[in-house]
């Protein structure tokens, strides 16, 4: 399978991003709207390499700050990426708060209101352990895990 640790790191992310969105949040339409998060990368890595599809990912979904109008769903997904990354992703420790600030001094506005409506608007590099202990579940990732979320994703268009 090409891009494996690519597919099995894209793989994690979503899988913590829902476990944080059901955290935080009590919204089925926001549930729903997540289950296609990072789906296009999914299916992109098997054939192309990781910076196209970022690239590519980043101008065309509405969870990142780019053109495209925003929802408040979008905005509490993109929230989701931000806490979701410094759980999978070693090279982005900072949490939703501090990556707002740092990053994105321009979506204060639309972000802020929904962290402090969910708790998250503080800086910490500190970690919750339930989150923390969820991940560890996500240690040995199979090929049969990624072939049923892609073939799960499909069977439910």
């Amino acid at each position: 399978m090409n891009n494996f640790d690519n597919l099995v790191y894209t793989y994690k992310h979503r899988k913590v991003l829902m476990y944080l969105a059901k955290k935080y949040f009590d919204d089925e339409e926001l549930f729903k709207n997540i289950e296609k998060h990072d789906m296009d990368k999914m299916y992109l890595l098997m054939f192309y390499d990781k910076k196209s599809i970022n690239k590519f990912h980043r101008s065309v979904s509405s969870h990142h700050d780019n053109e495209i109008p925003k929802s408040e769903l979008d905005y509490e997904e993109m929230i989701l990426d931000w806490e979701s990354a410094r759980y999978t992703k070693d090279d982005k420790p900072l949490n939703a708060y501090d990556t707002l600030i740092k990053f994105y001094p321009n979506l204060q506005e639309q972000i802020m209101p929904i962290l402090e409506r969910i708790g998250l608007n503080y800086s910490t590099l500190d970690k919750d352990e339930d989150v923390v202990n969820y991940v560890k579940t996500l240690e040995t990732v199979t090929k049969d895990d990624l072939r049923n979320e892609l073939l799960n994703y499909v069977n439910e268009l």
